[in-house]
């Protein structure tokens, strides 16, 4: 048996039918490319309203993080606990760390761009708050609310900062002192 042959000339798309044909791919080449560009081109966390309502100490445990695991004063969110973590030495202090390292003209040095579904940054207290350290606390012991109840004090020289997607939109997870 013999199989018929087929002309490449019946493969040939009609011109007027290519042009248009062509079009929707052009398209879709543009969009994808406009998607890598944008993920190429993250945004600095700091920089998102989401973030910065969030890194609110009173804010956060509602935005969905547990920053206030961390500060001395506060009540972490239910079923989190402060004992055995390193703590804030107390609201306003925490404050005084978020407000300056989101003001690009007190900390100049590289925010980390919020891209996928998580970033996290390491920062000396010397680049955000421009002293050698902060003081803090390492919690041994908490109440039934997580509170500290038992702590030494401590002097820490960086300070860990978590960001997430929660909800649909990137949040402060954590921020905590450490060495």
């Amino acid at each position: 048996m013999t199989m018929p042959t087929i002309q490449a000339s019946a493969l040939r798309v009609p011109r007027a039918f290519r042009r248009h044909a062509a079009t929707p791919l052009i398209a879709a080449i543009a969009v994808a490319a406009g998607m890598c560009t944008a993920e190429a081109q993250a945004e600095p966390c700091r920089a998102i309203a989401s973030v910065q309502q969030s890194g609110v100490s009173g804010n956060n445990n509602a935005a969905g993080g547990h920053l206030n695991q961390h500060v001395f004063g506060a009540t972490p969110p239910a079923g989190m606990s402060q004992a055995t973590k390193t703590l804030f030495s107390s609201v306003e202090e925490y404050k005084g760390f978020w407000n300056n390292y989101l003001d690009p003209k007190k900390y100049t040095g590289t925010a980390v761009n919020c891209s996928g579904n998580t970033a996290r940054q390491k920062v000396t207290v010397y680049s955000v708050l421009k002293k050698d350290k902060i003081g803090g606390f390492n919690c041994t012991a908490a109440n039934a609310q997580g509170q500290c109840t038992t702590k030494t004090s401590s002097q820490f020289s960086n300070i860990q900062l978590d960001f997430q997607v929660v909800d649909s939109r990137w949040i402060l997870l954590t921020a905590y002192p450490t060495n």
